[in-house]
């Protein structure tokens, strides 16, 4: 699946859009909650990663401020590769 990557005014967030729907409802994760997806909880345990915001084709990942981007998009990327294989939600 193709996942577009996009630059969001907030410069610790990015926008993942996907060519399929991700999510049936929309989601909000933060470090406190613990996800029910796989996909969800392999994004939040990535160091860096600050919390999630998506709704159906697309996901916000929020990294924390000392974070960059070079060393979060591999694992990020990663990550939705092979959930692509899967059923996400």
């Amino acid at each position: 699946m193709h996942i577009t990557i996009t630059s969001t005014p907030n410069p610790n967030a990015m926008k993942f859009t996907a060519e399929k729907p991700l999510f049936h409802d929309r989601i909000e994760i933060t470090k406190d909650i613990v996800p029910a997806t796989p996909l969800l909880k392999a994004l939040i345990e990535i160091d860096g990663v600050e919390s999630l915001f998506g709704c159906h084709d697309f996901i916000t990942v929020c990294k924390m401020s000392h974070v960059l981007w070079e060393q979060l998009l591999p694992q990020i990327e990663s990550i939705l590769d092979q959930a692509a294989v899967h059923t996400l939600n």
